[in-house]
């Protein structure tokens, strides 16, 4: 008798769940030829099946300062977008375990387009290979489950001369007993994506650091964003120094990558509650 399967799968974003493939470098820029390298590989013990697309998309921001992705600006892709315009080898191709996989992304030049940074999604799926269903004397009904891992990140290509830099309409802070909340109305300038990090420094009237924070940062166009720094428990009640920087630096992506601005500090005297 035949044994059936009934197939089930489920899906998972890479950040979501524990991906059996890994992918270096994070966020891909293409060189002077338009040219970048993705090695993807498999640290499972099974053989991965792996499938690379692209999407266009890019992070914004609600009027809280909340961040979300947006994967349906059409006129945003039509100005930007590279998802047409990339060729990849190979696009569908299986890894066994340990094996890593080179692969290749040429954007196809257009001089129709003006100077500045083009974008896209990677989108890299991966689920272990399905294996052959064979006969058995048994009638029995088993369910076949297949998971597939979705990761998604950031590709670069600057045409021409490139440039980028932040223009704050405002920038204040909020306090209370926790934390101290930066929020910024920001817009993006220059011809490029600002790629960066915030870092925030809290002192005391004596000038002693209670607090430090950094995080990353990638602003495409325009909106507000929201920075939480919490304090500690211990933070007493009174006035409070907090220094706040955003520059075009990063620890997960390369200096030679990122397109350099000047640094903007803002310090601003705090009272916690």
């Amino acid at each position: 008798m035949k044994k059936i399967f009934y197939s089930l799968l489920l899906s998972f974003i890479a950040f979501g769940a524990s991906a059996q493939v890994s992918l270096a470098p994070t966020t891909v820029f293409t060189d002077a030829n338009g040219v970048g390298t993705l090695f993807v590989s498999n640290g499972s013990e099974t053989p991965q099946e792996v499938n690379i697309s692209f999407m266009f998309g890019y992070p914004a921001t609600d009027s809280l300062g909340n961040v979300s992705m947006v994967y349906t600006d059409s006129i945003k892709e039509g100005q930007y977008g590279l998802t047409e315009r990339v060729r990849t080898f190979p696009r569908s191709f299986i890894l066994a375990p340990g094996q890593q996989q080179t692969v290749r992304l040429q954007v196809k030049p257009d001089r129709t387009k003006a100077a500045g940074t083009y974008f896209t999604r990677v989108k890299v799926l991966s689920n272990a290979q399905t294996a052959d269903v064979g006969q058995t004397n048994n009638a029995e009904i088993a369910t076949q489950v297949t998971f597939q891992f979705e990761q998604v990140i950031a590709m670069f290509y600057k045409s021409g001369a490139v440039s980028t830099g932040l223009d704050f309409s405002q920038i204040e802070t909020k306090t209370d007993s926790l934390s101290i909340v930066v929020e910024s109305e920001f817009k993006v300038t220059g011809n490029s994506p600002y790629l960066g990090s915030f870092n925030a420094v809290v002192k005391d009237a004596s000038g002693n650091i209670i607090k430090e924070q950094q995080q990353t940062l990638a602003l495409y166009f325009e909106g507000k964003r929201s920075f939480r720094i919490p304090l500690p428990e211990d933070t007493k009640p009174g006035k409070y120094t907090l220094e706040v920087l955003f520059k075009t630096e990063r620890s997960d992506i390369p200096t030679s990558d990122l397109i350099q601005a000047a640094p903007t500090k803002k310090t601003f005297s705090v009272q916690v509650l």
